[in-house]
């Protein structure tokens, strides 16, 4: 007894509902103010029929909800044997009100088809208790009454049959209406908390949105700038060596640093309409190729030999992806590679591009280097497009550098790039644009 206690008790509520816990205890109350009413007819306290009341009340307050199916069903046929034990007192009157108690627990406790038994079962109870009274009570009746006892009876049948139904209607559609407000509590939860995710997504796309343009701006100016910035420190350099003794040459190389300022302020100009306009576009690809390696060729004084094949794809941000990355590598060969010379192919065909970048500089051991922005910047132009970059060097033997872009899908994948020979490189120990 004491273990199915526990567990009753484990597994409880009290009645969800405050006003059918309050209408239990009324009901309870009455009749036990009946059972004492009577006492006053038989001189005799019902100390048992209180305490079957007591305990039927106590009950109440441990509803088991949940747990196993044959604690439920005990809890139910405890509550009945406590009713048909009252009977043994003798006050039936108190009958219909107790059985309505515990079909009203029964819908906390089973599911509709449990109510249903329970409910039956209260009713076969109702009516043998009924027939027990008759049987006790036409003995006593004249006659004349029989009729009008059993007309009674059938009464109070038909009314606690239809207090059954209204008790399990009622039940059911207070149940039904707490189920779908608790659902509509976790829906609003599950909301609110969605919204907030979704403000914090918000914030964190904000967040990379506005790296990812710094980002940009730091690449169009290292880009396209820079590579004039560097070539006009060049001839600047040549302009002070040869001021006084070949004053001629010093000019032209003025004239040229004065050509490449113009360049970088256009340079200016055009990565500022970029960041209002989008990407500049560029009408020719192998016009604008052709027109950088002469700039280059002319500005440093180092030989070019270009072969380019016929670009005929529209892409505008491969263009301009190209058009950088050799930008970038000229201006790296320009300022560590002391090369006389570089080479330079363009070819493509319908599924991809590809450009090759050798120079006869005093190259460097893959190994020892770690890319800078440069580097890391035609790493992520190249990635950022699906293709792929390849550094080959070593000491003496130049630099070559091989990129290859996709035509026919472009992706957005801004990760590492492939910097090496192969995946036997992975750490740079100096510094190199």
């Amino acid at each position: 007894m004491t273990s199915l206690t526990t567990k009753m008790l484990s597994h409880s509520q009290p009645n969800p509902f405050r006003f059918l816990q309050q209408l239990e205890w009324v009901m309870l109350g009455v009749c036990g103010s009946m059972g004492v009413f009577d006492a006053f007819d038989n001189h005799h306290i019902p100390v048992l029929h209180l305490l079957v009341l007591g305990i039927l009340g106590g009950m109440g307050l441990f509803l088991p909800t949940s747990g196993k199916t044959w604690v439920k069903v005990a809890y139910t046929g405890i509550e009945l044997f406590l009713i048909f034990y009252g009977t043994l007192l003798g006050y039936l009157h108190v009958l219909p009100v107790l059985y309505l108690i515990v079909v009203i627990r029964s819908c906390f406790i089973f599911e509709i088809s449990g109510r249903w038994l329970t409910a039956g079962v209260s009713l076969l109870y109702f009516i043998f208790h009924q027939v027990q009274y008759g049987l006790r009570t036409v003995p006593l009746l004249l006659p004349q009454g029989l009729q009008a006892f059993w007309m009674h009876q059938l009464a109070e049948l038909l009314m606690f049959g239809l207090g059954l139904v209204l008790i399990l209607r009622l039940a059911s559609t207070l149940l039904s209406e707490r189920q779908v407000k608790n659902q509509l509590e976790l829906t609003y939860g599950e909301l609110s908390e969605t919204y907030v995710r979704l403000q914090q997504y918000a914030l964190e796309v904000e967040h990379m949105t506005v790296l990812q343009e710094r980002n940009q701006i730091a690449q169009e100016i290292h880009d396209s700038i820079g590579h004039a910035l560097t070539a006009l420190n060049v001839q600047l350099k040549i302009a002070k060596r040869l001021w006084r003794e070949e004053p001629e040459e010093a000019e032209t190389a003025v004239e040229q640093a004065q050509t490449l300022g113009n360049l970088a302020m256009a340079e200016v100009r055009e990565s500022v309409r970029a960041l209002q306009d989008g990407i500049p576009e560029i009408p020719s690809l192998g016009q604008a190729i052709l027109t950088l390696v002469e700039t280059f060729q002319q500005n440093t004084g180092i030989e070019v030999s270009l072969q380019q094949s016929e670009l005929t794809f529209s892409s505008q941000p491969v263009s301009k992806t190209v058009y950088r990355i050799l930008q970038e590598a000229l201006t790296n060969i320009l300022k560590h590679s002391e090369a006389t010379a570089v080479s330079i192919i363009v070819s493509s065909t319908r599924q991809e591009l590809s450009l090759r970048i050798q120079d006869n500089g005093k190259g460097f051991e893959i190994e020892e280097i770690t890319p800078g922005f440069g580097l890391k910047s035609m790493g992520d132009r190249t990635n950022a497009f699906g293709g792929s970059l390849q550094l080959d060097s070593s000491h003496g033997s130049g630099c070559q550098i091989s990129v290859d872009l996709p035509l026919l899908e472009v992706h957005h994948d801004h990760s590492s790039f492939d910097c090496g020979r192969s995946a036997d490189h992975p750490s740079w120990n100096s510094e190199t644009d």
